[in-house]
């Protein structure tokens, strides 16, 4: 059986995705290129059909890996004096071991994932060095 998900509007959804972006941005405080595309709908696994949750994917990039490094190092005690409780800090499970942390907001509506990429090894990679960002919302009806 399908789990249900509470009614929420839409439109404030996507804003207070885009807003939790906005704030872990300036919390990292880096100041590279990001990329632009804003929030936009995903599908949610498991429950009732028309079940969705507002996706923000960004980077930052075209800073020096060292400065990356130091923005994501300091993420790990930023994010709980914030009110952000750190569900899990250590390797992906991917074949890079990239360094992931993953927090819930304070108030429990959006969890963000925070990745220190690596790929100056890869001589096909475009972009050699990032901070990944991936926030999204809780699952929702959009009302």
């Amino acid at each position: 059986m399908a789990k249900t998900a509470e009614t929420r509007d839409r439109t404030q959804m996507e804003k207070g995705t885009q807003a939790t972006s906005s704030r872990l941005f300036e919390l990292i405080g880096l100041k590279g290129k990001t990329t632009e595309p804003g929030p936009g709908p995903l599908p949610c696994e498991g429950y009732a059909d028309g079940t969705i949750q507002m996706y923000h994917p960004w980077s930052i990039y075209d800073l020096p890996f060292e400065e990356l490094e130091k923005g994501y190092a300091a993420m790990r005690t930023t994010l709980p004096k914030k009110g952000w409780k750190v569900v899990s800090d250590g390797p992906a499970a991917n074949k890079a071991k990239t360094p992931t942390i993953v927090a819930d907001s304070p108030d429990g509506d959006y969890s963000a994932e925070l990745q220190l990429v690596d790929r100056r090894k890869d001589p096909t990679a475009k972009t050699k060095v990032s901070l990944s960002v991936t926030v999204v919302s809780r699952c929702f009806q959009p009302s």
